[in-house]
């Protein structure tokens, strides 16, 4: 008889041990919703202040525009003025000074107050200018 030779049957390799992670999934899960939980209303107080501001710029360049127009038209200053508060109210804003140079330059100031998240009411205010084209 022969004498076959075999190998001596292997022990598969232990898995290794995966108790320093037990959890991990759960606190990085927690994390990440905590952060978005607080960058969340920083970020739209963010983009609701950025929106006013474009809202009150855009309001006071048409009243600028809308001034200078029909005073340029001939109307008096207290009248194109009245029109320019129009253009403002009509774009959302509160109107609060126009003013008219002789030359035809004006000068329209627009608010908008928006509610912030967390922080509350907030008003922003800025001016535009606008007026006619000098000939060279």
């Amino acid at each position: 008889m022969t004498a076959r030779w075999s190998p001596s049957p292997r022990r598969p390799a232990p898995a290794p041990s995966r108790h320093h992670e037990a959890g991990s999934g759960t606190i990085l899960t927690i994390v990440l919703v905590a952060a978005m939980i607080i960058l969340l209303p920083a970020t739209l107080g963010l983009v609701t202040a950025v929106q006013a501001k474009q809202r009150a710029r855009a309001a006071a360049d048409l009243g600028a525009i809308a001034a200078v127009s029909n005073f340029m038209a001939g109307l008096d200053a207290a009248t194109s003025c009245r029109r320019a508060a129009g253009f403002v109210t009509a774009n959302a804003a509160q109107p609060t000074g126009c003013y008219i140079t002789p030359e035809g330059t004006a000068t329209v100031t627009a608010r908008v107050t928006a509610r912030l998240p967390v922080v509350g009411m907030r008003t922003t205010t800025t001016s535009a200018r606008a007026g006619p084209v000098r000939q060279r």
